[in-house]
């Protein structure tokens, strides 16, 4: 990592990709917003529990992907790298299928076991075409990933990008057209296959080849699948811990519940996505370093990645816990205000878990997705006790409490794993990564509880100045008395490009 070709290579790919994943999030939030103003509550509830089965019902193509992007960033160039493409691609081709009829019949269940009446019916339309969209777009998004593995991150975030500008355009004018639930429920999961098609047409004209010879070799398939199983664990893991919440308060309280917690959820889903953007470049940068037995740049890659994602992570965190009430209130109305306890209890496990060094995508680019995968595994088993246990007697905030608590007691051991795979100690990381980022985190905490509860901000101009202009000091500040002059040097070359 110390080399400034490598450094900026990994460093631009992290922010290129959380620039293509916020617009991405600030697309979903605009069309959640105005869906919000619009549906009553209850029909909000309907979408927030078959819409959102495109993103947590993808367990299966995202268990594929990293397994395949690392099998591939850690293959030889050339010949070698694109036969494991081609094993990919029929894998992507299965799973897509595979999710598509998943999602469709969760729909369909959820439309006559939680929903009744019209809502029942655009749920159970509206989720048979959303299992469709899915379907194909899983299929075409291998070759964004390829641009991936060939740590073409420029590339597949503009292509990610272009996808979002299109998907925007399209669903606002669908919604200000009035057109059904149902048919906004199934276009909703129309990414993948845009930023999918997209990028397939970036593929053929950089000449990467896709039918070499020898692409049945079995070799290939195993090098991909057993870290596919491990990685599924950890999707299934995320998909009960994130998903469960919804069903579990559809289930103990009413449509207006799930439709109360949908704000905390896209909240979170901020905090959510960015870690996965994260991966992106992490996920074949570790691999590369631990094919080729470069100990001091993946344990540089741990402590200098956690050093910079605590620097991004915990100024949102500390914001979304502590103005979570006029956020709500200015961004869905006050009628989801009662979600905004929730959305702080929500969203405070990031913390800690926005590290890089306990993320899935670092450990299982370092080689140890096994013990991930059995250790979120333990997490969702804790999560799924405590929400059933919780919810029934403090309703929206029972999900939220038992995602924070499951988290908080497996974080050890996902920290234990990180340290051991990248040879860093407890000791560096604190010093350089933890002790930076909070103490700067306790004093911004500290302003916006004074401007919050001194000056009371209500309506939107003062909430959202106070949010982005609290975050963007901390920035400014962690800038200024943190990083070393090289590291100041780097984010002042990453911005010029």
């Amino acid at each position: 990592m110390r080399g400034p070709g490598e450094a900026r290579l990994v460093a631009s790919g992290a922010l290129l990709q959380q620039i293509a994943q916020a617009s991405g999030l600030v697309a979903l939030l605009v069309i959640v917003t105005l869906l919000a103003r619009d549906l009553e509550v209850a029909e909000l509830g309907a979408y927030g529990l078959v819409a959102s089965l495109a993103g947590y019902l993808l367990v299966l193509r995202n268990s594929v992907a990293s397994a395949a992007v690392r099998a591939m960033a850690s293959a030889a160039e050339g010949e070698e790298r694109a036969s494991v493409f081609v094993v990919a691609q029929r894998l992507y081709a299965l799973v897509g299928t595979a999710t598509g009829l998943l999602i469709a019949g969760v729909a369909v269940l959820i439309a006559g076991l939680v929903l009744d009446g019209s809502l029942a019916s655009d749920a159970r339309t509206g989720g048979v075409g959303l299992g469709v969209v899915t379907a194909v777009g899983i299929m075409a998004s291998i070759q964004l990933d390829r641009l991936r593995a060939e740590r073409m991150f420029a590339a597949a975030a503009g292509a990610e990008i272009a996808a979002v500008a299109i998907y925007l355009v399209l669903m606002v004018t669908l919604i200000l057209a009035n057109v059904s639930l149902s048919v906004i429920i199934a276009l909703s999961g129309l990414l993948p296959l845009l930023s999918g098609a997209i990028s397939g047409v970036i593929v053929r004209r950089r000449g990467l080849a896709i039918r070499p010879a020898g692409g049945r070799d079995p070799r290939h398939t195993a090098a991909i699948v057993p870290t596919a199983g491990w990685l599924l664990v950890i999707e299934l893991s995320n998909l009960a811990m994130y998903a469960s919440g919804r069903i579990i308060l559809g289930a103990y309280r009413t449509p207006r519940a799930v439709g109360l917690y949908e704000g905390p959820v896209r909240a979170h889903n901020l905090l959510y996505a960015l870690a996965g953007a994260l991966a992106v470049p992490t996920v074949p940068t570790a691999s590369r370093y631990a094919a080729t037995g470069d100990d001091r740049r993946l344990r540089e890659l741990a402590v200098r990645g956690s050093r910079y994602t605590l620097a991004l992570f915990v100024p949102l965190c500390v914001t979304l816990m502590v103005m979570s009430k006029p956020v709500v209130g200015v961004w869905l109305g006050e009628r989801y205000a009662d979600g905004a306890t929730a959305l702080s209890i929500l969203v405070s496990y990031w913390l800690v878990y926005g590290a890089l060094i306990v993320t899935p995508g670092f450990l299982t680019g370092a080689g140890a997705a096994p013990t991930a995968g059995r250790t979120l595994a333990c997490a969702a088993a804790i999560n799924l006790v405590l929400a059933l246990i919780l919810t029934p007697k403090l309703g929206v905030e029972g999900p939220a409490v038992a995602t924070a608590g499951a988290f908080a007691v497996v974080f050890p051991v996902l920290l234990r794993t990180g340290l051991r795979a990248s040879g860093a100690s407890l000791e560096e990381l604190a010093r350089r990564a933890m002790a930076p980022a909070y103490a700067l985190g306790a004093l911004l905490a500290g302003i916006l509880a004074a401007i919050r509860f001194g000056l009371e901000p209500e309506t939107l101009a003062p909430v959202a100045a106070t949010a982005i202009l609290g975050v963007l000091a901390y920035w400014a500040a962690y800038y200024g008395l943190v990083l070393d002059p090289g590291e100041r040097e780097l984010v002042r070359g990453l911005l010029r490009r």
